[in-house]
């Protein structure tokens, strides 16, 4: 096996719309810092890429497609959604989440604190196989304006569960390690201090998303309700912290 090559691990992410960028400038300044740090490469794609027959989210799709094909190039792809917030640069990609995919596996993504499947954070190896897959994902018409996009699409097709896809696909039950969220269901082990990244998962307001960055730079660590997205942010006690961090939620 080749000793890892980290230019050889790509970066994804797309964001849409000017305003939209401006209020995650912060999220996309960690994943361009933190591809510097480690020597990856980081693609940040945007409205070149945008395909106004579909809701935006559907634009990651065709990138997909496109990168996933570049074999000579990449040995594997982070595809990372614009809303995710690295919170641990000095955590390396090839120690802290590669492990979790075997050697045999083309696609990995996490089963989430909300008890779904989630594309915001996956790795893929550039391949056949992950071609097709996003080819397949994409025709899944009957998802274009399914609340998830393609995410429901994706899971959609896993649920079929097709010999070959069950064959190449890793699920990692372990979300926080590279899908953390801020709410979730009770008890499950949601975003804390020293954690490596914050997926803002269900939270579609950027200016909110932006003030969670703010706190949590400042030592600060949010709770939302996943059932009231309305709600304002709670944040926990030192206490809370430590008691969390003793293993207290699973």
């Amino acid at each position: 096996m080749s000793a890892f090559d980290p230019k050889r691990l790509c970066i994804l992410t797309l964001v849409i719309g000017a305003d939209y960028r401006r209020s995650l400038e912060k999220a996309l300044d960690s994943k361009r810092a933190y591809a510097a740090r480690h020597g990856y490469t980081y693609i940040e794609l945007g409205e070149e890429w945008w395909d106004r027959t579909r809701p935006i989210a559907w634009s990651k799709v065709p990138a997909w497609i496109y990168y996933s094909g570049l074999v000579e190039e990449y040995d594997y792809i982070w595809i990372s959604d614009a809303d995710v917030y690295i919170t641990n640069p000095a955590l390396r990609l090839e120690d802290h989440v590669l492990p979790y995919m075997p050697a045999e596996k083309e696609l990995m993504l996490t089963y989430d604190v909300c008890a779904h499947l989630n594309t915001g954070n996956m790795i893929v190896r550039p391949g056949v196989w992950a071609v097709d897959f996003w080819k397949r994902v994409w025709a899944e018409e009957s998802c274009i304006n399914h609340q998830w996009w393609e995410n429901a699409a994706v899971v959609k097709i896993l649920g079929q569960a097709l010999p070959a896809d069950l064959e190449a696909v890793e699920v990692c039950m372990k979300s926080w390690v590279f899908n953390a969220y801020i709410q979730g269901l009770p008890g499950r082990r949601l975003w804390l201090p020293g954690d490596f990244l914050v997926h803002y998962a269900g939270v579609y307001d950027a200016k909110l998303m932006a003030e969670l960055m703010d706190a949590m730079d400042a030592g600060r660590v949010p709770r939302l309700n996943m059932w009231n997205p309305k709600e304002p942010p709670t944040f926990l006690s030192p206490q809370e912290v430590e008691k969390q961090k003793d293993g207290s939620h699973s």
